[in-house]
């Protein structure tokens, strides 16, 4: 004890004669004496208290108080010290909480405390509780709870009378009306603290009513932050925002996040392992997986919540198998099935043991054994990844991780009669031998060599099954003739079971690579010389490659890169050893996720190689790969080709090759308009902050930082972000500004977001080809002249120079003026062999702004003018071979232009697209592609069918061949190998922005309906056609909405082009169907098709279709391989195919999107199906969230009118949140129009942006504020909004701030309305949670205005915490309402304290001995009943137990 706090406590023994210098003893003989004593005392220590300004250590000072508390064991003593401790705090009031404390954490505080102490001590606790803060208070209580603990299940007769003491404190300090403590801290030690009444640890019988009384008053505020059919509400993989924290799951439980303490409903508090199953069976589901269990994607962690969804599903599919009578079917769903198991094996997130021994506990706990295909499947897949975790050394290796699948393979093939030998020839001999194979080489390879490491000398037998004994026999049969040919499914099988041993591997390589991959002496080019492509031309079969385990996928091409691409790229001599069948066969491995992972971090590595070493060919050759092959690249992958390709273009050594620098600009085009908008929109402020994205831009690429540029404005419009600017966006156009300056036209500023057209319009630029007319003719007549400059030397040394950049304009305006190019031949020759040495960029954006002057500027635009222009730049693209047209078009588009003169680019396009040599290059192509029946992607040999057939006959030249070979008779070969590329696949990125162009200014009719029949007729071709299309039609919706002629031109073209060759019959609505059918009729004679009906039939057949996507229907149904399809589910692609469909029924008589799919839901219409009400009503939320704002926004229109409906304003405020419980009401067949109008809000709020949620604050501002006046009304606000401002805490703080004004605003409103609140307790409960779990302390000004002037008493009074400080004492003390329980009241002789009630004194005359510690009755209620009952209530519920089970429902034993 501190020296200077001694001196009171030893006056205050002395004054009480403990120390035995005084004359006073221990008991006293009558009432007179103690109060003489009393008062003497409490004199004494307040004269030392005063004299002793500050107590430094309360803790210290206090303890040996409550030691001479705890250690009084007679009455008068007891109630001295009892009102001398009240005095010390009314004096010193920071003393009350040390003093609660002290007492509370007494080792002897217990209900084995003698009764006076224990009753004299609930006395003093309960004056003690008005005194801390709410900080302290929660303190306290926390301790007391912990008593609660304390209780068993059975309280002894004795301890009635003490518990009920205890049972009154406890109840006073949660009771709301005293203001001693908010309800939510309550509430939340409660769950902390307590088991929640769990049926296995239930509340204490005296204090379970009262506890489960407290927390059934927070189901409203439960009810106002839950989302409506949460559980049910799935997203589709690759499309929901998966960044949301709505989504979020406990990564070990699956239950839904909840920060919040409070008694959610049942469907919300039980493991969504329906959810998580959903999502893990999806391909490329990784990203959604990680997020939902919030676990970094780059963070190597075994989830076993991912291991036992995937052994279910894999149960699952073996059940499923069974079913399969078609062998393609049963295909795809373990095909896909294994891509995903083996990317979650590869991110080390599974083990493989851990799969199998879930497994193998659950098929052993079936009743019987498992017969059939599936099994057969089952061990396909785990052969597929084996001996692949083995090598990748995921887990240590063991007996037990091995012994565990010979286990599972005894349990599912207890057969007595051996299976039969299968037909080698079929796939299917893989898959019914795989358990065998399994089998032999865990027996034969993997058990002897855990052994030999080790240090084993007898390895256990293992007796092999009766079922599989005539499949092991063959095995060994195989090996011992050692098979060396490619004649059957053996090869593979035999592979298989190789391992990792290269010597046993080398001889299955040898053959493999002769057949598919090395060039032999006698090969012949397999297309033309110039594009020194050798050797065969078809991959790997798809087939095979699924045949082959893992880890044989991954040593095939591991030696492929190690062994051709890096030894033979390096050196031209050697190109010819690079074969399309071995490039084929590189790409398709890599579509494999065991192979992407390790072989794409190689190829990132090699363009360091490439660029240090001006490695041509290994930079077309990826750029090629990455093109043509590779099209679902996660968005780091893609900003990190972008970083590395951009810096290949900028390098002075690779820029001034023609057909490089083409491959490259594809590749880059197509990396930045295939990014997901999603995934691009939260994925580009992480790559900023690491410095990436910087890098990717350079002064060399204006056009392709314009188009990452329309890219981030794309991904702002269709994520519905365009109206919250983000701060990261605007350095980032401020940094490519600074690199690259430009500008756009007017009609593209119209089309970006409003924020970021207006950052353009304040940074103009300056013209720098302002003079090019003029330059060109200053050049034009140098050349013409002779006399200008003296000889050709001198012309070649000026045109050569870096800074004259107009020998191409030059160039065209010698054709377009029909000079004899045969006197300027061998100067132009020597110039362009020049410039080849360096970028041509520069000379190309001078050649399109001089042809946008001259088409623009010129008096004369008659069609003979433009013809002549456009057929002068086709001449000098595909005969003379000097430019390149995918380039000049990519800068001519993106020029910015005047409105006035825009139209004039697309009428010259117009021209050039109809020129006879190119009109005839673009229907070649376009004739190979409509005689495929397939996806050019997975042909079976694409170079042969479709690259050499288009080569034949247009044979591509970079070189000025065409140039040359008309005059100088002499050609150059400087060519690259070239296995997909031809000038009309990389006209397709063009295409995509001539388009979006077109619809940005609206050319006329007789354009578009040219133009795009021709674009669409290249379509076919396009990895992500659909995409494209719903992008656009997104993204220019208010461009489109008048002109349904070219909306309805786009769709159905692009649609109808891939209509048959991707199956998408199955993706549109009837009607819809009729419509591309009759497109597609072959006799040109288009019928007349009957009009739509549009109703709630058509409506909810189409959301049929998605809730059989998602929920019903399973992937391999629909006869797709979702591997190498544009989109990698069926919801996903159903999700852009129906939103499509709505885009092209827009505008048509009784097509309103929002009557037809969302009115249903509000009016509860029976065509809904009861049973999966909320599955459709998720598929409505999905499809308007996929839809611009000009679709839901009669949302905020439906919304006014709610929240003017009489069935509203009608309704008892005590039931209102009953009316609005659209959970209860369905189950009761008493939904109303309300609660459903309710859940169609949160499934469209839940599965959008949350730029969707804004308009709501623009409708309180100019309509609720003057509609809302009751408390109904109120309440029903903030059950719209409630469960999404955790969603916009996370998103965006400036959203969030203006979002939690409006509750208060909304409640003054009410205020002046009327003149008492029925629901306060759920009101106040809903703005601490606001307060204490979305937004803190950042808007309190507000908070103090609003809740200082509230005219409802009550309600004022709940809400006071919520502006208080943290000492708030004497705001609880000025409310007066709380009474400590003392001895029978007297009047005292202190002077009254204006801060503290009085309390009561012993009467005068009372002996001792009839002294009673007892509590009398309270001013302040206790908490669930009135005072007058309390005694009554206690005595109820200790006759019973009830208790809350894990779903927040009570439950009574």
């Amino acid at each position: 004890m501190a020296n200077i706090d001694e001196p009171i406590y030893l006056a205050c023994r002395r004054a009480l004669g403990l120390d035995g210098s005084s004359e006073i003893s221990g008991i006293l003989s009558n009432v007179q004496d103690i109060e003489a004593l009393t008062e003497h005392v409490i004199n004494v220590v307040r004269t030392k208290m005063r004299e002793q300004n500050a107590i430094r250590d309360t803790t210290t000072f206090v303890r040996p108080f409550v030691e001479l508390f705890m250690d009084s064991t007679n009455a008068p003593r007891m109630y001295t010290i009892n009102k001398l401790l009240k005095k010390m705090v009314e004096f010193h009031s920071s003393l009350a909480k040390p003093f609660a404390e002290g007492l509370l954490q007494h080792p002897r505080m217990n209900f084995t405390l003698p009764a006076l102490i224990w009753n004299s001590a609930m006395d003093l606790l309960q004056f003690l509780v008005r005194f801390p803060d709410y900080k302290g208070i929660r303190d306290i209580f926390k301790q007391l709870l912990e008593k609660v603990q304390m209780l068993m299940s059975h309280t002894p007769l004795q301890d009635i009378e003490k518990v009920f003491k205890f049972y009154t404190l406890v109840a006073l300090i949660m009771n709301p009306d005293n203001n001693l403590q908010l309800s939510y801290f309550i509430q939340n030690e409660i769950k902390q603290t307590l088991p929640w009444g769990k049926p296995e640890n239930p509340y204490p019988p005296c204090f379970s009513s009262l506890i489960l009384k407290f927390i059934d008053s927070f189901r409203p505020t439960a009810q106002l932050v839950s989302i409506t059919g949460r559980d049910m509400l799935y997203p589709i993989v690759g499309y929901s925002n998966y960044a949301s924290i709505l989504w979020r799951l406990h990564y070990v439980k699956l239950k839904f996040h909840q920060t919040a303490p409070l008694p959610f409903d049942r469907a919300q508090v039980q493991p969504q392992t329906e959810l998580f199953c959903y999502v893990i069976k999806q391909l490329n589901s990784r990203d959604l997986a990680f997020s939902l269990v919030g676990i970094a994607r780059n963070v190597k962690q075994r989830i076993t919540a991912i291991e036992e969804s995937l052994a279910d599903l894999l149960i699952w599919n073996m059940f499923e198998t069974n079913k399969i009578q078609d062998f393609e079917g049963q295909l795809h769903l373990w095909t896909v099935t294994a891509h995903i198991v083996l990317v979650y094996v590869q991110n080390v997130c599974i083990t493989l043991s851990g799969i199998l021994n879930t497994i193998n506990l659950k098929v052993a706990s079936f009743p019987g054994p498992v017969y059939g295909i599936g099994r057969d499947w089952l061990m396909w897949l785990i052969g597929q990844m084996l001996c692949h975790v083995l090598n990748k050394n995921h887990v240590k290796s063991a007996w037990p991780d091995y012994l565990v699948l010979l286990d599972l393979i005894r349990i599912l093939y207890p057969d007595n009669q051996a299976l039969p030998e299968p037909d080698y020839r079929d796939f299917q001999s893989v898959v019914s031998i795989a358990a065998a194979s399994n089998w032999y080489f865990l027996t034969t390879r993997v058990i002897p060599a855990i052994a030999a490491s080790t240090q084993q000398n007898s390895l256990p037998q293992h007796q092999t099954p009766n079922a599989l004994y005539v499949h092991v026999e063959a095995l060994k049969s195989f090996e011992d003739r050692k098979l060396s040919s490619i004649d059957d499914y053996r090869f593979y099988i035999c592979w298989n079971l190789v391992g990792n041993d290269p010597k046993l591997n080398s001889p299955y390589m040898d053959t493999l690579f002769k057949v598919y991959v090395l060039n032999s002496s006698q090969s012949i080019p397999a297309s033309h010389m110039s594009h020194n492509v050798y050797g065969p031309s078809e991959g790997i079969p798809y087939r095979s490659l699924d045949a082959i385990s893992a880890h044989v996928k991954c040593l095939i091409a591991r030696q492929y890169y190690s062994d051709i691409i890096s030894k033979n790229l390096f050196n031209p001599a050697q190109w010819s050893m690079v074969s399309p069948g071995g490039v084929e066969s590189f790409a398709r491995l890599l579509a494999y996720p065991e192979v992407e992972q390790d072989r794409l971090k190689e190829l990132l590595n090699l363009t360091d190689t490439i660029i240090s070493k001006n490695w041509f060919v290994g930079a077309h050759l990826l750029a090629e790969l990455l093109t043509f092959r590779l099209h679902r690249i996660p968005t780091s992958i893609r900003a990190q080709l972008l970083q590395q390709f951009s810096g290949i273009l900028a390098s002075p050594s690779h820029a001034g090759h023609p057909q490089l620098h083409c491959a490259i600009q594809n590749l880059l085009l197509n990396l930045i308009l295939q990014f997901n908008c999603t995934d691009l929109y939260n994925q580009v402020p992480k790559l900023i902050d690491s410095k990436m994205l910087q890098s990717v831009f350079t002064k060399e690429s204006e056009e392709i930082n314009k188009v990452f540029i329309l890219c981030i404005a794309r991904s702002f419009i269709v994520t519905g972000s365009e109206s919250m600017p983000v701060p990261w966006c605007t350095d980032f156009l401020t940094h490519i500004m600074q690199i690259t300056p430009h500008g756009w036209s007017a009609s593209t500023l119209e089309t970006m977001p409003t924020f970021m057209a207006e950052w353009y319009r304040a940074h103009p630029i300056n013209d720098i080809y302002r003079d090019i007319r003029a330059r060109v003719d200053d050049d034009y007549k140098k050349l013409t002249n002779s006399a200008s400059l003296a000889n050709e030397q001198e012309i070649v040394k000026h045109f050569s120079q870096p800074t004259n950049t107009t020998c191409l304009c030059v160039f065209l305006k010698l054709t377009i003026e029909d000079r004899p190019l045969r006197s300027y031949i061998n100067t132009f020759y020597e110039i362009f062999k020049n410039l080849l040495t360096r970028s041509m960029n520069g000379h190309y954006r001078t050649l399109a702004e001089y042809i946008l002057r001259e088409i623009t500027l010129q008096q004369n635009h008659s069609q003979t003018f433009m013809q002549k222009y456009a057929d002068a730049v086709v001449l000098m693209a595909t005969r003379y071979n000097i430019i390149q047209l995918d380039r000049l078009l990519l800068i001519l588009f993106l020029r910015p232009l005047e409105e006035s003169k825009t139209p004039y680019v697309h009428i010259l396009f117009y021209f050039m697209i109809n020129s006879n040599t190119l009109s005839e290059i673009i229907k070649d192509f376009g004739n190979i592609a409509r005689s495929i029946p397939c996806d050019i992607w997975s042909m079976k040999n694409f170079h042969e069918k479709f690259h050499c057939e288009y080569v034949k006959k247009n044979n591509e030249r970079f070189f000025m061949e065409g140039f040359i070979k008309d005059y100088l008779q002499s050609s150059v070969d400087r060519y690259l190998p070239t296995y997909y590329s031809n000038m009309c696949l990389r006209l397709l990125p063009i295409f995509e922005l001539i388009i979006n162009r077109m619809f940005e200014h609206m050319p006329n009719a007789r354009i578009v309906d040219t133009v795009l029949p021709i674009a669409q007729n290249l379509f076919r071709a396009h990895a992500a056609p659909v995409t494209f299309l719903y992008h656009t039609l997104f993204v220019y919706e208010k461009k489109l909405r008048e002109k349904s002629n070219f909306r309805q031109s786009l769709i159905i073209g692009t649609i109808g082009n891939i209509y048959q060759m991707r199956k998408m019959e199955w993706c549109f609505s009837n009607n819809f169907t009729s419509y591309v059918e009759n497109y597609l009729r072959l006799d040109g004679e288009k019928r007349q098709l009957p009009s739509p009906i549009f109703n709630s039939r058509y409506a909810i057949d189409l959301l049929h279709k998605l809730v059989d996507a998602i929920y019903e229907k399973n992937s391999y149904e629909y006869n797709i391989d979702w591997r190498y399809n544009e989109f990698a589910n069926p919801s996903l692609q159903l999700i852009h195919c129906l939103a499509i469909e709505i885009f092209f029924y827009t505008g048509q008589e009784n097509f309103n999107p929002w009557k037809l799919f969302a009115e249903p839901f509000i009016t509860a219409d029976a065509l809904i199906p009861r049973v999966h009400f909320l599955k459709y009503l998720n598929a409505m939320g999905l499809l308007f969230s996929a839809l611009p704002d000009f679709y839901w926004s009669q949302l905020f229109e439906r919304m006014y009118q709610i929240f003017e409906h009489p069935l509203l304003l009608r309704c008892s405020p005590t039931d209102i949140m009953d009316l609005l419980n659209f959970r209860e009401r369905f189950c009761t067949h008493t939904e109303n129009m309300v609660c459903c109008f309710v859940a169609v809000v949160h499934s469209i709020w839940l599965h959008g942006s949350i730029s969707h949620l804004q308009p709501f604050l623009h409708l309180v501002q100019t309509q609720l504020l003057q509609t809302i006046k009751t408390e109904n009304q109120l309440l029903l606000a903030f059950q719209l909004i409630g469960p999404f401002l955790q969603r916009i805490q996370t998103e965006s703080t400036k959203l969030l701030l203006e979002f939690v004004i409006v509750p208060y605003d909304l409640i003054a409103r009410v205020d002046n309305h009327q003149q008492s609140f029925i629901n306060v307790d759920t009101i106040a409960n809903f703005l601490y949670h606001i307060k204490y779990i979305v937004v803190g302390d950042a808007i309190r000004d507000r908070i103090e205005t609003v809740v200082n002037n509230l005219h409802c008493e009550k309600l004022r009074s709940r809400l006071h915490f919520l502006c208080a400080k943290t000492d708030v004492s004497s705001s609880i003390h000025s409310q007066g309402s709380v009474t400590a329980a003392t001895p029978s009241s007297v009047t005292t002789t202190d002077p009254p304290n204006s801060n503290v009630p009085s309390h009561g004194q012993i009467k005068p005359g009372t002996s001792t001995m009839q002294m009673q510690y007892t509590t009398t009755a309270m001013q302040a209620q206790s908490y669930g009943v009135p005072p007058q009952n309390i005694q009554q209530n206690f005595q109820l519920t200790t006759n019973m137990t009830n208790t809350m089970g894990s779903d927040g429902i009570q439950q009574q034993r």
